[in-house]
């Protein structure tokens, strides 16, 4: 099992790389809501989502997880066997279970964002995922479509459950996932777009500050 984050180590690596968060990591649902209105206050009332936990939601369980061609939109063209273990792998990745093989169609310089963290490099990309799972206890898909399947494009909408241990709250993020296929069918960008909405490009800095966080405080990825 992946170690967690050691969070006294939290302040010291802002004050490093985004010294500006300082002021509200102590508190977790002012960091969120103060982090979003610092990236432009796309997401509204971000706070207000966060829900005390119950019992049974500190609890591992394992759901049922429908095969990608049964998840199709309308007029969606079926995926190829190969798709079909990219969106698997996607979904290990977003419920908090990354390993060697989620990266396969990864390129090298694949490019991430999303309205929280922008990163650079295959390396920078697992950083983000292999990182999460120490920080996130347990993340459930609560729902997921293929929006759109041609040779340079896949979109899939996710329903995600995420629990925050060091604020003992859950939430639920709605976004869509844009992944852009290069010459070599490998992604070169992965975009997430919370809410459907676009990621803030004057947040770029701290978004890249925030990764930068993600990064130093994770274990090191498996090769």
């Amino acid at each position: 099992m992946l170690e967690r984050f050691n969070y006294a180590t939290i302040t010291d690596k802002i004050d490093t790389y985004c010294p500006s968060l300082t002021s509200t990591i102590n508190d977790g649902t002012t960091y969120i809501s103060s982090l979003q209105n610092s990236i432009g206050n796309k997401i509204y009332s971000c706070a207000s989502v966060l829900q005390p936990v119950n019992g049974s939601e500190r609890e591992e369980r394992e759901i049922t997880r429908t095969p990608p061609n049964e998840n199709l939109g309308e007029n969606v063209i079926p995926l190829s066997d190969e798709r079909v273990e990219l969106v698997n792998h996607i979904l290990d990745l977003y419920g908090c279970h990354p390993s060697k093989e989620c990266f396969k169609h990864y390129d090298d310089d694949v490019i991430y964002e999303d309205q929280l963290m922008y990163a650079t490099g295959l390396q920078n990309l697992k950083a983000q995922f292999y990182g999460t799972p120490q920080l996130l206890v347990k993340s459930t898909t609560i729902k997921y479509k293929i929006l759109e399947n041609i040779p340079n494009v896949l979109r899939i909408s996710l329903t995600q459950k995420y629990f925050l241990p060091f604020i003992d709250r859950v939430f639920v993020l709605e976004s869509e996932i844009r992944l852009e296929f290069n010459e070599n069918k490998k992604i070169c960008k992965h975009t997430d777009l919370w809410y459907g909405m676009q990621p803030i490009g004057k947040g770029e800095i701290l978004r890249k500050g925030v990764s930068k966080i993600l990064a130093a405080l994770a274990k090191p990825c498996p090769e």
